[in-house]
């Protein structure tokens, strides 16, 4: 798989819990998912995936760019989704929220090897107020 394909392909099992298998195969054995606040193994980050999809359901996205240069790819996504759980400490409100985000990520033998992702979750507080 090229570098973008296996980039929309994390984004699109980023949004589908009940294909946690999927995604797990889709990261290599050595994935690190790297943040501001330290670096998650692949555990840490499903379960960081996880607390996100319970907090936002019915969500909608799309893949709006994505790009590659060798062994890394980029990609721009928009999302809508129900704020269906607790975000941030916030209740669930049922509101339709909306953001967007950008993901880089480094492919290695048609695997995501690490990531670096940055969303603009303020927009989703901020929405929630």
């Amino acid at each position: 798989m090229e570098p973008t394909e296996v980039a929309r392909r994390f984004v699109e099992l980023w949004y589908a819990p009940e294909r946690e298998s999927e995604l797990r195969e889709l990261l290599a054995e050595c994935y690190v998912h790297h943040t501001p606040a330290g670096d998650l193994d692949t555990e840490q980050f499903l379960q960081q995936i996880t607390a996100v999809n319970d907090a936002l359901s019915d969500v909608d996205y799309e893949v709006v760019h994505a790009v590659a240069d060798g062994d890394l790819a980029a990609v721009y996504v928009t999302v809508e989704a129900t704020h269906a759980g607790g975000f941030f400490d916030i209740p669930a409100t049922g509101k339709r929220v909306s953001t967007v985000g950008a993901c880089f990520l480094r492919v290695a033998d048609g695997r995501v090897a690490e990531d670096w992702d940055a969303w603009a979750l303020q927009s989703i507080l901020f929405q929630l107020s």
